[in-house]
């Protein structure tokens, strides 16, 4: 190539990526418009795949649609793809790109869908998905409608709606009309439906919050009933802003599903609540949850809040979570200290008692604790040692902090476990807490701890966490005393800062001679704003003598800890760079890495190292960088060696980079082609090694030709790894001749998977003819995979290829299941349906209908195929009639009305065992989603009059019929619209007092704690069947159910339904009170009214009553 071509490829050949590309827009943007830009578009275009690439980067930059249009037809399906996306970033008319839709491979696809999302295309997309939807079905479809005009999105969604891969990008652009459209199909949508509703709408929850909050609460509102709602916690600060009361009844909600809401954000939105819902909100809360909550809340607020969890009636002074004690304000705390201490268990209890002395004031928690610091056992001291330090901590007062340090003197001569517990404890105190004056003290403890003889290594992480809160500690009182420095360096005069950097120095080194690192990662998150300027200055003395000794961990360390602040510290910068020099491999890995990190330096500091050390190519960082990047490096890699640290002069290194090959000049290319070809053919690597450097060759541009010779290597790894390049060939219909002859034999297996990654490149229409040697296969990997590839890939003749081949009559089984599976794709053919209807009638290939999913096809056909899920289920072959049985209730919503009868015939079917438990199973799903009590009705009525007697078996009727009732019960626990089905059973078994067991159980599933009055009503029912045995039935049965729910039940709910139950003057039912009232006086203490209505049941008529409620106690002993 000569000329202008020829000229501007040499000005670019050496320089590094961003330069490269910088140039050739600069040179696109100066000749655009004139017929130069032709002539060097006509030399570049007619060159090879580099220089194609450079000349339509070229074109799209100066805006030459022309030349860009002229390439869509290109005989190479990369570049005609990467022409493609040029297109549509030049806004192409849709008429250009329409009509070329049915012939784009899948790959060229999506480049269309990444063009379509880059920019706002709605006019292109609302043309291109007929098209799509055509020629590749709703799955195409689907990927474009997210980019399409509101309009579109609003006709198309209702049909598009179950193969839309992203609802995020949905949202993102039509919140609205998603909005519109999950609000319609609400209105009779039932828990199934809503679980999918909810989860359309909140994929971008984000969108959905921003565009309409009341709008998304209101939904949420009705969602709540039917399924968490935990995907608010991206936007619940937000929307708790927008209307706290509405947040706060989501998480009251009686199904608990809004429970899951918190965080941060919401906590802080809630404080505008009163102190009486904050309470109750603050009692919702998980108990892990409390702290973090208590400490958001302002001081002034907290014992109103905390103050009855902490103290009610009822809780043993040792049961107190002092946690929450410790956030209230210290007069409060110690009032409620005292409190707890008077109870019984408190004083009189000493484990208890010095714990709870610890949060009262300082004279008098000091007494008793440094007294416990001198007991006999180290049991005892290591108990004692950490409440002394909160107990000083706890009054926010730093001359009592000094007091206690001082009292701290006698851990030199304790012993280590001692010792670990106390500093770990030292290390917690608010770090306001601690001023200049502590450091001696503080210094003193970390030395006494590091130089006893047995120190362990727990105790040394110990002292290193101390060290990181002085370090913390300085940087915060350098900010706040001696603020910004004109010359950028700290005031050495002040006492703040510079005193805490230099004892946390001075513990750093004792820490060293221990074999310890400072431990500063994350750091970051934790530093005020501009602390990393004054942290590293005071740093910086200590960092320059390591420097010196060669010795790099505190930098390292100090660096990965700031993360992304650190780049901010050019001095800092320059020492990574100085230890990619270090001594120690391990130090120089590291550096590397920091050193490289920075975008902005990164360039400039790999020139650097790579002057003082060519081999540094060897690590992974600096591979992938110059491969990505720094291209204009290349040249350093193909040199016969590349001595250094990391290199022998005796090893030719071969690089395995990650990418970045198609912006490589040809040259490059060539020659690390050449490098791997030698590494492939050596007779010193090992096999795994040229199979590696096989598999890395097909990675290059253009290397089709020089994978072929390794094909008939004698090697099976090597020949294997050559097929699997192919796979990645940027010749795909080459490729795919070559592997084909590979279909048969012992190869199949790579070869085959290799064709379907090229087939992705192949045009739709030349699908078929392109892998039929798959078709044609003896192998029945090579079938199978041939049938799913015309199917998945819509080849236009896929449903008479796969019908043909159907009618094969040696067709393995399997290939069959292939194809039956494959018919997904191709529903809205009559042929794939009287595919389906043969494979019916094949019991070997039927059990394939049933992996095909609902959610995989469209509404209308889910009917049309849930009817074949029910022949198989009524079919004569009973494992696969099983099999579809338990499969049925994922169709029941779109199966026909007599399904329950056909359920209620397996069911009660008495001469077969193996079917009636799926279908049982269905027909209680069935009749959860639809509440009609009609089937039920007449299932319990033909169990119970069966009265067959079959060989071997015993009561076949009766055992079904109560595995139905122990089924029902989670049925109509869990679901409202299950309850109506509960009278009518137990109207049908209330005459047999063998039922009567089963009646209780139903009763008690159907309550609702919402409904006082008919909770009290229900329970009252039951006394006809409560005799004998049966006496505390429901109350044993009320344990059970309100256990895993009385957390999330608030006590007003339940109290009117235990004095309901408490006035009741029959024994049944005021043992249901009873047990009742216990399980609230554990969970909510015993406050009123739960005192006064045990006592009433105390006194009840009944015996068994009263013992039963003397047996519960309101304080422990």
């Amino acid at each position: 190539m000569t000329g202008l071509g020829n000229r501007l490829l040499s000005e670019v050949a050496e320089l590094s990526v961003p330069e490269r590309m910088r140039r050739i827009a600069q040179e696109a943007r100066r000749l655009a418009g004139t017929a130069e830009l032709d002539a060097l578009l006509d030399e570049l275009f007619a060159a090879g795949r580099y220089e194609r690439q450079i000349a339509l980067t070229m074109a799209t930059i100066a805006g030459a649609r022309s030349r860009v249009l002229a390439q869509l037809d290109s005989p190479d399906p990369e570049f005609a793809g990467r022409a493609l996306t040029a297109a549509i970033k030049l806004g192409v008319e849709p008429e250009v790109i329409g009509p070329r839709v049915p012939a784009l491979p899948e790959r060229a696809r999506r480049r269309v869908y990444r063009g379509l999302a880059a920019g706002d295309r709605e006019r292109l997309a609302d043309a291109l998905l007929p098209p799509m939807r055509a020629a590749f079905g709703d799955a195409a479809a689907a990927r474009v409608l997210p980019h399409c005009s509101s309009a579109v999105v609003a006709a198309q969604l209702p049909e598009l709606a179950y193969a839309v891969p992203n609802w995020a990008a949905l949202g993102r652009r039509h919140i609205g009309v998603l909005f519109d459209f999950v609000e319609a199909r609400a209105a009779d949508a039932g828990r199934d439906e809503w679980i999918e509703l909810w989860w359309w709408l909140t994929s971008n929850v984000t969108a959905a919050a921003e565009h309409d909050p009341d709008r998304l609460l209101a939904f949420a509102a009705r969602a709540v009933a039917h399924r968490p709602v935990d995907a608010l916690n991206r936007v619940v600060g937000t929307l708790t802003r927008h209307d706290a009361a509405a947040v706060y009844m989501l998480i009251r909600h009686p199904s608990g599903h809004g429970r899951g809401l918190s965080g941060t954000a919401l906590w802080k939105s809630m404080l505008t609540l009163s102190d009486e819902q904050l309470r109750a909100f603050f009692e919702l809360c998980p108990p892990h949850d409390r702290h973090r909550f208590l400490r958001l809340v302002p001081p002034h607020r907290r014992t109103h809040i905390a103050g009855p969890l902490l103290t009610r009636p009822g809780t043993a002074p040792g049961q107190a979570d002092v946690l929450l004690l410790d956030m209230l304000p210290w007069r409060e705390r110690a009032t409620v200290a005292r409190e707890l201490l008077a109870r019984p268990g408190g004083a009189d209890n000493p484990e208890v008692a010095e714990v709870l002395t610890a949060r009262l004031p300082w004279d008098e928690a000091k007494t008793v604790l440094s007294e416990a610091i001198r007991r006999p056992t180290a049991d005892e001291r290591a108990r004692a040692y950490p409440l002394l330090v909160r107990a000083a901590a706890g009054t926010r007062d730093p001359a009592i902090v000094a007091d206690m340090l001082g009292l701290l003197r006698r851990l030199r001569n304790e012993q280590d476990p001692v010792r670990r517990e106390a500093l770990h404890t030292v290390s917690r105190i608010p770090m306001s807490l601690l001023t200049v004056a502590h450091l001696p003290a503080l210094e003193q403890l970390g030395v006494d701890a590091l130089q006893a003889r047995d120190c362990s290594y727990q105790t040394a992480g110990t002292v290193g966490e101390l060290t990181r809160t002085l370090l913390m500690r300085g940087a915060q009182l350098d900010g706040a005393v001696g603020g910004p420095w004109a010359d950028g360096t700290p005031d050495r005069t002040q006492t703040g800062g510079t005193a805490f950097a230099d004892t946390a120095l001075r513990l750093t080194a004792q820490l060293a001679e221990h074999k310890r690192g400072l431990n500063l990662y994350g750091l970051h998150r934790n530093l005020p704003r501009g602390a990393e300027q004054r942290l590293f200055a005071a740093l910086r003395p200590r960092l320059e003598d390591d420097a010196a000794r060669d010795e790099w961990e505190l930098a390292l360390s100090l660096a990965i800890g700031l993360d992304h602040r650190a780049y901010d510290l050019p001095e800092l910068q320059r020492m990574l760079v100085r230890a990619c020099a270090a001594h120690q491999d391990s130090t120089v890995r590291r550096a590397v890495g920091q050193a490289l990190a920075n975008p902005a330096t990164r360039d400039r500091h790999l020139d650097e190292i790579l002057r003082r050390d060519r081999s540094l190519v060897a690590l992974y960082e600096v591979q992938a960088l110059i491969a990505r990047r720094r291209t204009d490096l290349l040249g350093l890699l193909w040199s016969r060696s590349t001595p250094g640290r990391f290199l022998s002069k005796k090893v030719r290194f071969v690089p395995m980079f990650h990418g970045g090959f198609t912006g490589w000049p040809p040259q490059h290319v060539d020659r690390y082609a050449r490098l791997l070809q030698s590494y492939a053919q050596s007779s010193h690597a090992s096999i795994s090694e040229r199979a590696r450097a096989v598999r890395q060759l097909g990675s290059l541009p253009g290397s089709f030709d020089q994978l072929l010779p390794y094909l008939n290597s004698g090697e099976i790894t090597v020949t294997e790894a050559a097929l699997t390049a192919l796979g990645r060939s940027d010749e795909p219909a080459r490729a795919i001749a070559v592997l084909s002859g590979h279909v048969d034999d012992d190869h199949a297996r790579v070869a085959v998977s290799a064709i379907a990654c090229c087939a992705r490149s192949i045009s739709p229409s030349r699908i078929s003819e392109t892998i039929a040697p798959l078709l044609n296969s003896r192998k029945i990997t090579s079938a199978k995979e041939g049938v799913r590839l015309l199917a998945a890939l819509h080849a236009p003749d896929a449903v008479p290829v796969i019908h043909a081949l159907w009618n094969r009559p040696d067709l393995h089984r399997d290939i069959r299941r292939a194809a039956v599976f494959a018919t997904r794709f191709l529903l809205d053919h009559d042929e794939a349906w009287d595919l389906l209807a043969k494979a019916a009638t094949d019991p070997d290939v039927a059990g394939a209908i049933l992996d095909i999913h609902p959610q995989l096809l469209p509404e209308p056909q889910r009917y049309r195929f849930a009817a074949f899920v029910r022949e198989l289920a009524a079919g004569a072959d009973h494992r696969l009639a099983a099999q579809s049985l338990a499969l049925l209730p994922r169709w029941r919503r779109w199966s026909s009305a007599d399904t329950a009868d056909f359920l209620i015939d397996r069911l009660t079917e008495l001469t077969t065992t193996g079917l009636w438990q799926p279908a049982l199973r269905t027909l209680l799903d069935t009749v959860g989603a639809d509440g009609n009590p009609a089937p039920l009705v007449s299932a319990v009525t033909r169990l119970r009059v069966a009265d067959a007697t079959l060989p071997d078996r015993d009561l076949p009727a009766r055992q079904r019929l109560s595995t139905l009732l122990a089924w029902l019960g989670p049925i109509v626990r869990n679901r409202d619209a299950a309850r109506p089905v509960v009278a009518p059973v137990i109207e049908l078994l209330a005459g047999d007092p063998l039922w009567h067991e089963q009646i209780i159980e139903l009763t008690l599933a159907g309550v609702r704690w919402t409904e006082p009055e008919n909770t009290v009503a229900a329970i009252e029912s039951l006394a006809p069947y409560t005799g004998g045995a049966l006496l505390d039935h429901p109350a044993r049965r009320l344990v059970g159910r309100i256990g895993s729910e009385i957390g999330k039940t608030p006590a007003e709910t339940l109290s009117p339904i235990a004095e309901g139950l408490a006035a009741s003057r029959d024994p049944h039912t005021a043992l249901t009170a009873v047990s009742l009232i216990a399980l609230c006086g554990k969970q909510f203490g015993w406050a009123e009214p739960w005192p006064g209505l045990l006592g009433t049941l105390r006194a009840h008529s009944d015996l068994d009553v009263r013992r039963a409620a003397h047996s519960i106690y309101t304080a422990p002993e």
